[in-house]
């Protein structure tokens, strides 16, 4: 009986110490910065239909610029200062690349607004070893929309936001944004981190979500300061007031259509969903641009 006991412990111990392997990997895979991504996102390139965007983008004159945000992290962005009353501030996904967002810069740029383009915490220039799914990144987010308040006390604000940039941008749509802020457009973000490595969970590994990602997200909580189920854009969109335009791809494997429909029913305010046929994972713009801009600029008409 003796050894039956000792048995089932030490399994109990092994499989417990397995599960906190698992979600020391987890996290040092997913969302810990300082080791290479390169295997999740590609090899870091600039496409030629970006350099064009860049040549674009480079002729306004952008400047870097730099905020400590309430952490002590230094973090970057591009401005191109217009020196007109309206601002774009533009927030690129999981692993974004430099240029990622140059044609939505042009965009805007050529609306008539001010871009001030982000580097996420532990990104490019910015400061930081991991990232949050959005969780702190939104805390950062207000600090970059009270330094453009400072610059222009009467300006209007868009925010705009892909993937884990959108998920930042919704996160903060439930923080005590200033009035400033007129619209928001999100394309492409989950409802919530734990829903998104669930989703990928059983996609990529065909395992249910328990219990690894219960454990993993112990595990975050520990190391990062955060869980997954923190990092919750649908509960932050169910408790904003600002219009939102909700954008996704038919054909998006990474973070699946379907979130998009939730998060559209739990908005109750101004909201308007836009379906891309054939788009794929934060690049739906490319499958049909003439409709995806024409659909911003009419937001953007109406809001801010």
């Amino acid at each position: 009986m003796f050894m039956w006991i000792l048995i089932i412990l030490l399994i109990v111990a092994a499989t417990a110490g397995l599960l906190f392997l698992i979600g020391h990997v987890f996290y040092s895979v997913c969302l810990y910065m300082k080791n290479d991504k390169q295997y999740i996102t590609g090899p870091i390139v600039m496409d030629k239909r970006t350099q064009k965007y860049e040549k674009i983008f480079l002729t306004y004159g952008p400047q870097d610029v730099y905020l400590t945000n309430r952490q002590g992290l230094r973090l970057h962005g591009i401005e191109v200062d217009q020196h007109a009353s309206k601002w774009a501030i533009l927030m690129h996904g999981y692993m974004g690349r430099n240029g990622e967002l140059v044609d939505v810069a042009d965009f805007f740029l050529e609306e008539g607004y001010n871009v001030l383009s982000l580097s996420q915490r532990a990104h490019n220039k910015s400061e930081g070893k991991a990232v949050s799914m959005g969780y702190y990144e939104s805390d950062d987010l207000v600090d970059w929309i009270r330094y453009v308040v400072q610059k222009d006390p009467n300006c209007s604000i868009v925010l705009y936001g892909v993937s884990m940039g959108a998920a930042t941008v919704m996160m903060s749509l439930a923080k005590n944004l200033p009035a400033n802020v007129k619209a928001c457009i999100e394309d492409c973000g989950y409802t919530s981190a734990w829903d998104e490595f669930s989703y990928q969970l059983k996609k990529m590994a065909h395992l249910p979500p328990f219990p690894v990602v219960h454990v993993a997200s112990l595990i975050t909580k520990l190391r990062g300061g955060f869980r997954f189920k923190d990092a919750d854009p649908l509960g932050a969109v169910h408790r904003s007031h600002i219009p939102t335009l909700f954008i996704h791809g038919t054909k998006d494997e990474f973070v699946p259509t379907h979130m998009v429909f939730k998060l559209y029913h739990f908005a109750h305010y101004p909201k308007q969903l836009l379906l891309i046929e054939g788009g794929e994972h934060a690049i739906a713009r490319y499958q049909d641009p003439a409709l995806y801009f024409s659909t911003l600029r009419e937001w953007i008409h109406t809001y801010v």
